[in-house]
């Protein structure tokens, strides 16, 4: 059926536009000499996380344990779980799937570290474990250097821990005043971990792994001595991205299909709010205001949310859609946007050909 015919509110995938966004991304970790691990928070959709590996992904990384599972029931076998383990039951359940496929976890504590360690132990296991640095975010992680040092002293000969390398997510790029921005951001990111992975290997400490993340970073290739990059939302993009100056709007593989359903002399009112299009404002210094755009229509802005409503201010000249007919509004941030469904329309030239669960919605455990 054509895309225009889908009940509104419906979340589309343009699936050209993902494949060539991940073929992209493929060849900057190419030429980078890399790897590139997808993380799957943008879309946690098994069938997409597939085509990434298939197109030349290797391995992939999720935010929490039941992303993983979602990802290891689906054939999956190469997991990085970005995340500390914390807690009885969650390393009990990392280690289900450590014994079924390549795992590695994340922390930035010796109480994680033994916690894993202890666990571990008792099952006969080894797990792979990357410390994080904070290279700028200032949310998980280790300061660069002698933290980084101290703490992998004390967790290097902790049983059923085995210490895999470095790892670090460069957020700070969401608060970039401009593009021009980000090459230092890049090197900022990616000289956290060389530096300290220098003094580790000068005491002694192999590193084996150092992993860099985030999509507006992330096509700067890391540098010599980086391992693997780590983006996400570069699968679909956003208005952020764009705003940030990562991608433009004909890379926008995701939006969301709404219909208006009243119409004022001031605004349209559409049938999608913050229950499908999220409620985030963008990143970047691009967009400012308003939670998404429209496509096709410059003069409309997506200026307010309720659960079930979007209000369209007018701002300018141009043709006014009437009550039935659909709009397409790329979101501010497609992860937010895609957790809210439960499966995504996918389109090829104009047409639906099929839909992919959303196998990792709500996995927040």
């Amino acid at each position: 059926m054509e895309k225009c015919d889908v009940e509104t509110p419906a979340p589309l995938v343009d699936r050209a536009r993902m494949e060539r966004n991940v073929r992209r991304m493929v060849e900057v970790a190419r030429q980078a000499g890399v790897r590139l691990r997808p993380h799957t928070k943008t879309h946690k959709c098994p069938a997409i996380a597939k085509i990434q590996l298939s197109l030349g992904a290797e391995g992939i990384a999720v935010a929490k344990l039941g992303e993983a599972e979602a990802m290891a029931a689906a054939g999956i076998d190469d997991i990085l779980v970005a995340y500390p383990i914390v807690g009885e039951k969650k390393l009990g359940r990392f280690l289900d799937l450590n014994a079924r496929i390549r795992a590695a976890c994340t922390t930035d504590s010796y109480e994680v570290a033994a916690g894993i360690s202890s666990a571990a132990q008792a099952r006969g296991q080894t797990a792979r474990l990357l410390v994080e640095v904070d290279s700028g975010m200032r949310r998980v992680g280790l300061p660069p250097g002698e933290a980084v040092l101290g703490l992998v002293r004390r967790i290097a000969d902790l049983p059923g821990v085995h210490f895999a390398g470095l790892l670090t997510h460069g957020g700070m790029d969401r608060h970039a005043r401009d593009a021009g921005e980000l090459p230092r951001l890049a090197r900022q990111e990616c000289e956290a971990c060389l530096d300290t992975a220098e003094l580790l290997r000068r005491q002694g400490f192999p590193v084996e792994e150092i992993s860099v993340g985030t999509t507006p970073l992330a096509r700067f290739g890391g540098a010599p001595g980086i391992t693997e990059l780590r983006p996400g939302t570069f699968v679909f993009y956003d208005v952020s991205m764009v705003s940030l100056g990562a991608a433009t709007f004909d890379d926008c593989a995701y939006t969301l299909l709404t219909t208006v359903v009243s119409r004022h002399r001031d605004r349209l009112v559409i049938d999608a709010g913050s229950k499908t299009l999220s409620n985030d404002r963008p990143a970047g210094h691009l967009y400012t205001s308003g939670f998404g755009v429209v496509v096709d229509h410059p003069h409309l802005r997506v200026d307010r949310l309720s659960e079930d409503h979007g209000v369209l201010t007018i701002t300018g000249e141009g043709p006014l859609p009437a009550i039935g007919d659909k709009l397409e509004i790329i979101p501010n941030h497609a992860c937010q946007s895609v957790n809210l469904h439960d499966s995504l329309f996918v389109v090829e030239d104009g047409k639906v050909t099929g839909d992919w669960r959303v196998e990792g919605r709500g996995k927040t455990v």
